[in-house]
Order: C-alpha cells, then structure tokens, then sequence
C-alpha cells in the first residue's frame, strides 16, 4: 500500500471534490432542462385547457341563443387551439405520455366539422332543439376538456413526481456532501492539525524548559519532515541548553578563582622570596635536611604559582581577533609542537584538507588543539598507541567537524558530564590542574563552536569540535607567527 504525502492528500480531496461537484452539477442540469420542459408543457397545456373551455362555454350560449357572434368566437377560440397544437405535441414527442392525449388534433378537426354542420343545419333554436348533431357536438366538446384535462393533471403529477425526485436526489446529495467534508476535516485533522497542535503543545513545554521529542511515525510526508525538523531543534535547544549552563557555571567559577588566585598569589611571592633567600644563607650546606625542606617548599610554591596562573588566565576575559585562516597550517603548527611531547611507539596522524578555511584566533585556536591532542597523548598510558586529528566540511551546514581521537585507557561515563568543568581531573596528583578542558571549552566557545565528548572505557576518546566554515576563498599564508600557547592538561 503505497503512502500519500500532504500535498497528494490535497491534491485528492481537491478532485475528489471537484469530481463530485462537477457530477452533481450534471445531473442538476439535466433535472432542471428536463423541469423547464415540464413547465413549458404545463404552461401549453394549461393555455389549451383554458381555450376548450370557452369553446365549450360560447358553445352553450350559441345553442341556447343561436347567435352568430358565439358561433365566430367558437371558431376563433378553435381556430387558436389548433394553432397550440403542435406546441402540445411537439413537447409531448419528448416524453412519455398516455396514447389519448395525441388524439387532440383529430378532435379538434372532427368537433369544428360537426360545429359547421351543426350551425348550418340549425337555423333556429327550436331546430337546435332536435338536431340529432346537437348530442354529437357536445360529446365531441366535453371529450375535448376531458382530453385537455388529463393533459393539464398529468403533467401536474409529472411535476409531482419530479419535485419528490429532486427532493430525494438532493437529500442524498447533501448527506454524501456531508460525507465528503467529514472525510475531508477528518484527514486534514489527523494529519495536519492533530500533528501542529502536538507540535504546539511541545513547543509551549520547551518554552517552560521540558525538552521532549515528538514520536514520528513512519508514513513519508511533509508532517513527518516537520516532527523530525521540530526533534532536531529541540535536541540541539537541550545541548545549546547545557552547554549555556557549562558557560554560565563557567562564568561564575571564573570571577571567584579571579578573587582567590589574586588573594593567593602574594602569600605565594612572599613564601618563594623568604624560601630563596633561606636556601642562599644555606647554600654551603647542601646536604643537610633543612635544604632539602626548603628545596621541596620552593618547588611546591613554585607548583602552586603555576595553578594560581592559570586560574587567572582561566578567569581573564580574554581578546579574540578571528581572521580567515586555512585549518591544515593550524593543525601543522598544532603538530610541530607536540611532537617533542610524543613518546615512543605513539604515532600521530593527521589528515586535513587544505581547502578547508576557518575564521578563527589562529592562536587561541592552536591552544585548544595543543591541549586536546596533549591530553590525547597522554592518555595512552602503555604505548603503542595512535592519536588522529582529522576534519570534514558539510556544506549544507557550512561548517567543519574536526575530530581528536586516541587509542587510550578512555574515560568512565560517569565522568563524561563533568570533563568540561573547572579544577576536574582524572589524572593523579601533581599530573595536572584540571583547567585544561574548561579553557579549551571557552576558546570553542567564543570560536562560535561546539565541543563534545565521546568515550568508552578501555577503548579510547574521541573529541568533537565543530567550527563555522568561513564563506569567502582566502588564499592560503605561511603561518609565520610566532605561536607559543600555555597548555593546561587535565
């Protein structure tokens, strides 16, 4: 069974009503022609009716006063209704009718034939009297009014008949009209409607902050594009959602480690300074466990400096300047320098198109890719092992999804949710601040992407970036500059 989309559904109820009135309106006006000849018949019918009747009422007069003049009036009035003869029968010729009723023209000639003898043989009304044609003209008349009487009735109860007919026939027209719209609110409720209010009803509750998606069948249609639409927007709305509330916790980390690391950060000083100048009076014993104390307070401060810059860095609002700028050179020079940081028996393979250009901070890009391809290195504990960095545009977005994955130990899924957040580290003590992802996160973020993470334990990472494409062709440059971003690992 073949499945119709919106536009055939349209299209179908369209002539199927179109059929249907077309049909009706036929068969309307085959009623009404067929009407007007029974009102034209009646009309004739009617008019000879009412000449029979003065035929026989001067016939009357002429018999009982023998007056020339009622005896020109009767030939008158005979001589009109043989002139609306042929008119009668003309339109009797097109439908049926009793076999009697065609006898009128023969009546007519035999009842003025015997009215002329009559007069001609009656001089006088007591010849009037005993005429013996005197019984024949007037069973000649009053056949000729019952003639046209039975015209008249029968054409009445043809009209009858058809007024019961048309009366029927535009019941059952109506109830199947009624049908047909049924049908027709019907299929255009369930299936645009009953499907927009659903998606109404959606919408209000994405408003209100519940994110649910809408079940979509499997029938093809512009409906069914319409839900996917509508589930693909409210999946991106709960990311974006989420990813709102990583900026907003973000934000609200960043101003109080900006406190804390400015509060911390001259206890720091005065502590390295004081540790400095201990170990110089101290210098001639070098041995001694007061130095080695003193070197490991040094060396401890100096760690705890490196965290309270790096919250500062964290929280600082930082300056972007995009430019145009092929991905491969950023990836090249993201390669250059992690190379000194890959262990043996760990490759690295990158593979980015060059004609793929991005309107990024070439520099604050170069960062977050050195942190995730860093991270990516060193989560391969026990080489051998492999890191790749590729990329591929969709030009129907007109973006490019730039992708980190490692053959490493992977991270727990219940640690995925938090991988973004501040001070949150999966590495031992001393290995990391935990600020390395957060500041990766933001750098994306002001780059107008996304980045998420895919990972199963035992398996490896896998990073995904997505970055608007830039619309204009820029010829390619040698990336000169001198790029030297701070890496914080996680």
């Amino acid at each position: 069974m073949f499945a119709l989309n919106l536009r055939q559904k349209m299209l179908g109820c369209f002539c199927l009503h179109f059929v249907f009135y077309i049909i009706v309106g036929g068969i309307f006006f085959k009623d009404f022609a067929l009407f007007s000849d029974d009102i034209t018949l009646l009309t004739h019918a009617s008019n000879l009716s009412n000449i029979t009747l003065e035929i026989r009422r001067y016939e009357k007069n002429f018999i009982m006063r023998h007056d020339k003049a009622d005896f020109d009036t009767v030939l008158k009035y005979i001589n009109e209704a043989q002139q609306l003869v042929p008119q009668v029968t003309d339109d009797l010729k097109i439908m049926p009718q009793p076999s009697h009723l065609q006898d009128i023209t023969a009546k007519l000639a035999a009842y003025e034939d015997n009215f002329k003898k009559f007069e001609k043989i009656c001089k006088t009304v007591k010849d009037t009297d005993v005429c013996p044609l005197r019984k024949k003209v007037r069973r000649l008349g009053h056949r000729l009014v019952n003639i046209t009487k039975d015209l008249v009735i029968f054409e009445q109860n043809k009209m009858n008949v058809f007024v019961e007919t048309f009366t029927v026939d535009l019941i059952k027209t109506v109830f199947f009209l009624v049908l047909l719209s049924v049908f027709t609110i019907t299929l255009l409720y369930t299936s645009i409607v009953k499907p927009l209010k659903k998606v109404e009803n959606a919408a209000i509750d994405v408003a209100n902050g519940t994110f649910s998606l809408l079940p979509v069948d499997e029938k093809k249609g512009e409906i069914r594009r319409v839900l996917q639409a509508f589930n693909k927007m409210v999946t991106d709305l709960e990311e974006q959602q989420e990813q709102l509330f990583q900026t907003k916790k973000l934000s609200s980390i960043g101003t109080l480690a900006s406190g804390t690391a400015h509060q911390i950060n001259n206890p720091l000083n005065n502590i390295s300074t004081s540790c400095q100048l201990a170990l110089s009076e101290l210098e001639d014993d070098k041995d001694s466990f007061v130095v080695k104390m003193l070197q490991t307070i040094s060396q401890e401060t100096e760690r705890a400096g490196e965290i309270v810059r790096g919250l500062l860095e964290f929280s600082r609002a930082q300056t972007f300047s995009p430019q145009a700028f092929p991905l491969t050179e950023i990836v090249c020079k993201v390669k250059q320098l992690v190379l000194g940081e890959v262990p043996a028996g760990i490759t690295i393979d990158m593979e980015i198109a060059e004609d793929i250009i991005v309107f990024v901070d070439v520099q604050k890009m170069v960062e977050a890719l050195l942190n995730l391809t860093i991270n990516a290195i060193q989560a391969i504990s026990e080489p051998p092992g492999s890191v790749s960095v590729k990329a591929e545009k969709d030009e129907e977005q007109k973006n490019v999804a730039i992708t980190i994955v490692d053959t490493g130990m992977g991270i727990d899924q219940e640690h995925l949710a938090k991988i973004f957040d501040p001070f949150f580290t999966t590495k031992n003590a001393g290995d990391g601040t935990g600020l390395g992802l957060a500041v990766v996160y933001g750098i994306i973020k002001k780059e107008h992407g996304l980045i998420r993470v895919e990972s199963t334990k035992g398996e490896g990472t896998r990073f995904i970036i997505t970055l608007p494409l830039h619309s204009e062709p820029v010829e390619s440059e040698l990336f000169n500059k001198h790029v030297t971003p701070r890496g914080f690992n996680v």
